[in-house]
């Protein structure tokens, strides 16, 4: 087994948002936050926002931001289609 010191040493997962990350379209779920863990290598951060285009009532969902632009072009190829 590699270990990538990069992931092993630092915090990839940030508290807040910084401004000059990207925000992924598609709400995180544990399945695909596991992903994220496991697959990409970047700085990411989770925030929840209401989505208020269809409902009465907003809803919150939670989404994830990436520092990298690339990896939310992945993480949208890999998780927008899936339920």
């Amino acid at each position: 087994m590699i270990v990538n010191p990069a992931k092993w040493f630092s915090t990839r997962e940030l508290s807040t948002v910084p401004p000059h990350f990207v925000q992924g379209n598609t709400p995180i779920t544990e399945k695909s936050k596991l992903w994220v863990i496991s697959k990409l290598q970047g700085r990411y951060a989770l925030a929840t926002l209401a989505d208020e285009s269809e409902a009465l009532i907003p809803i919150p969902f939670e989404y994830i931001f990436f520092e990298d632009p690339a990896e939310a072009m992945i993480y949208e190829l890999r998780w927008s289609g899936s339920k």
